[in-house]
C-alpha cells in the first residue's frame, strides 16, 4: 500500500563520471536538497513503521531513458539523506527502509516543464520481491 507520494523539483543524475573519495561535494548537495525539500514540505514526522521506497525519475521532453541500474547510482543518496534530515524517515538504514528501487516515467514528460523526482513510500512488504526471491 502506498503511504505517501511526494514530487521533488530535483533532477536525478546518474554520475556517469564516478565518485571520488572527497565528500565535500556530496555534503553540499545534500544540504541544497534539504533546503529544497524543507521549503516545499517543512519538517515532517517520520513513518512509524519500516517502508519501501520507489524512486521515479520523471523525464523532460528531451531526455532519454537510462539503463535501470543507473537510476539510483547518482545523486539519490544525497536526496535520501536530505529526506532523513527533513524527517520523512528516522534513518535510511535497513531497520527503516526495507527496499529501494528505481523507475522512470517517460509518459509524463509530454506535460512537464522540467525533470523531477517522484518518491513513493510504501508499507514494507508491498513490493514482495523478497517473497519472489525466497520462493524461487
Amino acid at each position: 500500500m502506498i503511504l505517501r507520494t511526494i514530487e521533488l523539483p530535483i533532477e536525478l543524475t546518474n554520475n556517469n563520471t564516478g565518485r571520488t573519495q572527497h565528500f565535500g561535494r556530496s555534503a553540499s548537495q545534500r544540504k541544497k536538497y534539504e533546503r529544497i525539500i524543507r521549503a516545499k514540505f517543512g519538517q515532517q514526522v517520520p513513518f512509524t513503521s519500516k517502508v519501501e521506497i520507489v524512486v521515479q525519475r520523471v523525464l523532460t521532453a528531451r531526455q532519454r531513458l537510462w539503463d535501470y541500474s543507473s537510476i539510483l547510482r547518482g545523486n539519490w543518496k544525497e536526496i535520501e539523506d536530505a529526506l532523513v534530515a527533513c524527517g520523512f524517515l528516522h534513518d535510511d538504514g535497513p531497520e527503516y527502509v526495507g527496499m529501494c528501487i528505481g523507475d522512470q516515467d517517460a509518459e509524463t514528460r509530454l506535460t512537464s516543464e522540467g525533470g523531477f523526482v517522484r518518491v513513493y513510500f510504501l508499507d514494507a512488504g508491498t513490493l514482495n520481491a523478497r517473497v519472489v526471491l525466497c520462493d524461487g
